[in-house]
């Protein structure tokens, strides 16, 4: 006998709330696939011509699963459509997806499209999920085509049952069969760490890395003996976070796992030179916000603040900056102060979606300097260099509102507002100027 979806008074049953969920999931993957079907026509309507897309393809090997030419988009692999840079701005602008984000989605759609037709039509006939479909696309990139069709050949009859290892051993072997100089010489070569420093959150940020096997293991058992020399010391707070504080002594160069010397229930001595912390306090119009340093605002708590001042050897108090300031400057070059001033209003570049922070940006004139625009806090905004070039050189434009929002409008036609105050978060209600 079915079983009810619906109650006498038309509530869903628990069997009839899954089978809406299920409806719900089949509907998102068929909008998902209409928004990639939309793309690619963009793709095939707006492809460069052969004569016009011959930007070099960069022969060193990179990480990233999209490359950028001077003026073409090449953001798939040998063989695919190519498409103009700043064409492609606009593109994922409107998705709502900064540049590299929406680049890699675009040049994966390329990349099924043209060079794995079979995992494509997978894709279409909705029996593959279109985000495993980019995952693989994503490993392919770098392949030569016949590189990129042996992976097609080898994976689309199963792609939807293959685990991510079996995908990345199928494009190992195509690498070794099609293109052995994109093997690493040394395995050195992969080694990397890196810290989310640009999107910090409540004052802590991410840390993501591959370490040698060796070194792993000795990181292990120095944050084990971290932990346990914090826990004889009298912390209570869990393994995670006395984990986390000893990565941070062991970065500083603190000896506060010497466990020989440690006696239980004592506390270690940390010893070498501890690196100052700076925090600015910065006044706007109604409200105190604390930064940790330039474009990268967070908000934290006085116990956060008092935390790292028991970790440092001093604490830096910098002169209060006025960011309602209007002072400007009669010169080009934009002075060190104002610059200050322009960077804590815009954390990141102000082109959509754009994540890049204000320290790595050039900051640009609105209205060109050599045109009467003033060097002034309402005349400067920071850009990236990609984007300050794209609207410099192409046919992107804007300008600032009355309110402070900044109105681009594309090569194509299409408007975006950024309104980047949002990013600058409210401070704790404990923390006080």
């Amino acid at each position: 006998m079915p079983t009810a979806l619906l109650t006498s008074d038309d509530t869903r049953t628990p069997a009839g709330l899954v089978a809406a969920v299920r409806e719900v999931a089949a509907l998102k993957r068929r909008v998902a696939l209409d928004e990639a079907l939309t793309v690619l026509a963009w793709v095939e309507a707006r492809a460069l011509p052969d004569e016009l897309a011959t930007a070099e393809r960069s022969s060193e090997r990179v990480e990233e699963s999209w490359r950028w030419g001077v003026h073409a988009a090449h953001l798939a692999g040998p063989g695919a459509p190519v498409v103009a840079e700043h064409e492609a701005y606009e593109v994922t602008a409107a998705l709502g997806l900064s540049r590299q984000a929406g680049c890699s989605y675009v040049g994966e759609l390329i990349e099924l499209r043209y060079r794995l037709p079979r995992i494509w039509a997978r894709v279409v006939d909705l029996s593959l999920p279109l985000f495993k479909a980019r995952r693989i696309a994503e490993r392919t990139v770098l392949l030569p085509e016949d590189g990129a069709a042996y992976v097609d050949a080898q994976l689309a009859w199963a792609a939807d049952k293959t685990t991510w290892a079996q995908i990345d051993r199928t494009v190992a072997e195509a690498v070794a069969r099609f293109a052995p100089d994109l093997a690493p010489d040394d395995v050195a070569d992969e080694l990397d760490v890196r810290l989310g420093l640009d999107r910090p959150h409540g004052g802590v940020v991410a840390l993501d890395g591959l370490l040698d096997l060796v070194d792993a293991h000795d990181l292990e058992d120095a944050l084990q003996a971290g932990a346990a020399v914090l826990r004889a010391g009298g912390s209570e707070e869990p393994l995670g976070a006395r984990r986390a504080r000893t990565l941070g002594d062991l970065a500083r160069g603190q000896a506060a796992l010497d466990l020989e010397d440690a006696a239980p229930g004592g506390s270690a001595s940390p010893v070498g030179e501890k690196r100052p912390v700076v925090v600015n306090l910065v006044r706007g119009d109604e409200t105190a916000e604390a930064f940790v340093r330039p474009g990268s605002p967070t908000a934290v708590s006085v116990e956060q603040v008092r935390s790292w001042c028991s970790a440092s050897t001093r604490v830096t108090v910098r002169e209060v900056l006025d960011l309602g300031s209007t002072a400007g400057s009669d010169a080009y070059v934009v002075p060190r102060r104002l610059a200050e001033q322009v960077r804590w209003l815009h954390p990141t570049c102000v082109f959509p979606e754009c994540r890049v922070p204000s320290v790595s940006c050039d900051l640009d004139h609105l209205e060109p300097y050599a045109d009467g625009g003033p060097t002034a806090p309402h005349n400067l905004a920071p850009l990236c260099r990609r984007h300050h070039r794209a609207k410099t050189h192409t046919g992107w434009r804007y300008r600032r509102l009355d309110d402070g929002v900044f109105e681009w409008t594309g090569p194509m036609g299409q408007i975006f507002r950024v309104d980047d105050r949002r990013q600058r978060p409210r401070p704790s209600p404990d923390l006080r100027v």
